[in-house]
């Protein structure tokens, strides 16, 4: 399954332009946080399931184990997302649509719409 979406997402990255560096490199962020999306959605480490020691974070008040957030209290997940926000802020054309869901796309990518047409 990871595969199959990990494969997926790097055609799309490349469809719209991206060259084999930032491919790669979203398609990284992507696979992280759609992991951390699942495991947010299940109660697996390092997400919160009401048995474990966890810290809230301050951004998006999701419950993550102390070990994975930063020392401002913002959880990994949120970080990836920064991280993806940044490699896409290179690309003027391009949006990043994020969702928190794991049974789709928790990332996607799409054409910034011609405000001319």
């Amino acid at each position: 399954m990871y595969a199959k979406k990990r494969e997926a997402f790097l055609l799309d990255a490349v469809r719209h332009g991206l060259n084999d560096y930032w491919s790669r490199k979203l398609t990284r962020l992507f696979v992280t946080h759609e992991r951390l999306a699942e495991a947010s959605c299940n109660g697996d480490w390092p997400c919160d399931n009401g048995e474990r020691k966890v810290r809230f974070c301050n951004r998006c008040e999701c419950g993550m184990v102390p070990s994975k957030m930063d020392k401002h209290g913002i959880c990994e997940s949120c970080r990836v997302e920064d991280r993806a926000k940044a490699v896409v802020a290179n690309f003027p054309d391009l949006l990043l649509d994020i969702n928190g869901d794991p049974r789709g796309w928790t990332m996607s990518l799409s054409r910034r719409p011609d405000p001319f047409k």
